[in-house]
C-alpha cells in the first residue's frame, strides 16, 4: 500500500493555480527592466507560457502545505526567461538578471521583514524533515534539520533539491549556481549570516546550510 500511494504521488503534476498566477505577475516588472536593457526582444507572453509548461510538468511535492514551494515557483519563472530565448540569454544575461533582482526593491520588501528564527518557522523545518507525507515525494526536498534557538543558529543538510531535479528536467541545470546565490542575499537581507561551503546546484552531493542570526 505505501508502494502504491508513492506511485500515484510520482504520477501527479504540480498545479499551475494560484502561485501560477501571482509569480510572473510579481516578478515580471524587475525581469524585463532588466532584459529591455541587456536581452531586448523576449517575449513576455513567450516566458508566461514556458513558465506554465514548466510548472505542469513538475510532479507533485505536497503543494501548498510544503512551505519551500514558492521558491520553486519563482525558479520555475526565471528558467523560463532562459527556454524562451535561449539565443537572448547567455550565462552572463542570467547571472546579471539574478543579481540585479537580488538588487531590487522587490526583493528587499519580500525578505527584510521576514524573520528566519521564529518558534513556527523551526518548528515547521524540524517537523517535515521526518515527515512522511513529504519525504514520499520523489523530487521533493530532503534534508536534515538542527537547531539551537539560544544561540539562534540552525544546519540544514539537503541531499536532494527540488529546484536542482527540476533545473535537470528542463535541461537548465547550468543555471542552478546562479540561483543558488539568491540564498545569501535572501538571508542578509533577514538579518543573517549564510555559510555554506557545498551546493548541490555547483555539483556537490549536498548543500550545507549553517544559518547565524546576525550579520557577519
Amino acid at each position: 500500500m505505501i508502494q502504491l500511494v508513492k506511485t500515484n504521488q510520482e504520477a501527479l503534476t504540480m498545479k499551475y493555480g494560484i502561485m501560477g498566477m501571482l509569480v510572473p505577475k510579481m516578478v515580471e516588472k524587475v525581469t524585463f527592466a532588466y532584459l529591455d536593457k541587456t536581452a531586448p526582444g523576449i517575449s513576455r507572453r513567450r516566458v508566461k507560457e514556458e513558465f506554465r509548461k514548466i510548472v505542469e510538468r513538475q510532479p507533485e511535492i505536497g503543494g501548498r502545505k510544503n512551505n519551500l514551494i514558492g521558491g520553486l515557483y519563482i525558479a520555475a519563472y526565471f528558467m523560463a526567461v532562459y527556454k524562451a530565448a535561449p539565443d537572448l540569454v547567455s550565462e552572463e544575461v542570467f547571472d546579471g538578471l539574478i543579481k540585479a533582482v537580488c538588487d531590487s526593491d522587490l526583493f528587499r520588501k519580500m525578505n527584510e521583514k521576514k524573520e528566519f528564527f521564529t518558534e513556527k518557522n523551526i518548528s515547521t523545518r524540524n517537523r517535515l524533515q521526518s515527515d512522511p507525507e513529504f519525504n514520499s515525494y520523489a523530487e521533493n526536498w530532503k534534508y536534515t534539520f538542527s537547531y539551537d534557538m539560544q544561540a539562534m543558529e540552525c544546519t540544514i543538510i539537503y541531499t536532494r533539491c527540488a529546484i536542482c531535479e527540476m533545473a535537470r528536467r528542463e535541461n537548465c541545470f547550468h543555471l542552478m549556481k546562479y540561483l543558488c546565490t539568491t540564498d545569501f542575499a535572501q538571508q542578509k537581507l533577514m538579518g543573517n549570516t549564510l555559510i555554506r561551503t557545498k551546493t548541490i546546484g555547483n555539483g556537490d552531493e549536498i548543500c550545507d546550510f549553517h544559518i547565524i542570526k546576525g550579520r557577519s
